[in-house]
């Protein structure tokens, strides 16, 4: 039964110098549409939740990255769970972002201050009052 299924949605926190990359989605993107997001997306039956992070942010962004460790797990309204994981950029083109324009089209480095001003996705707001500010302040 439909009712009885949920999404998996990864994202992932990347930080550099003290800043964490943010994604503000594209104006026709369904769900939460100009709102300000991190990278990641929903995991596919055939990978694990792992293999999704890192295809979701080369997809989103161009980057490769390294999963550190889960930050953690918060349940969203409907039938969704978002996984946040610590991550870090590899390679020659670490922190430079290339956007695929039908899903974002704005990439910002911000401050701690600065991420609390920004209008966020509803999970994101939940994960900042859970810890996620102290991570990124560690």
């Amino acid at each position: 039964m439909a009712e009885d299924r949920f999404w998996v949605g990864v994202h992932g926190v990347l930080a550099e110098r003290g800043r964490l990359l943010v994604l503000k989605r594209a104006p026709e993107m369904r769900y939460c549409p100009g709102i300000w997001d991190l990278p990641g997306g929903h995991l596919a039956a055939d990978e694990t939740i792992e293999e999704c992070l890192v295809r979701e942010v080369l997809e989103e962004t161009g980057l490769r990255v390294q999963i550190e460790r889960l930050l953690g797990l918060n349940k969203t309204p409907g039938p969704y769970v978002q996984a946040l994981f610590a991550c870090r950029c590899e390679g020659a083109n670490a922190g430079e972002v290339r956007l695929r324009e039908h899903e974002h089209v704005a990439s910002r480095w911000v401050t701690i201050a600065e991420l609390a001003r920004l209008d966020l996705i509803p999970y994101l707001e939940g994960a900042l009052r859970r810890g996620l500010l102290a991570y990124l302040a560690g």
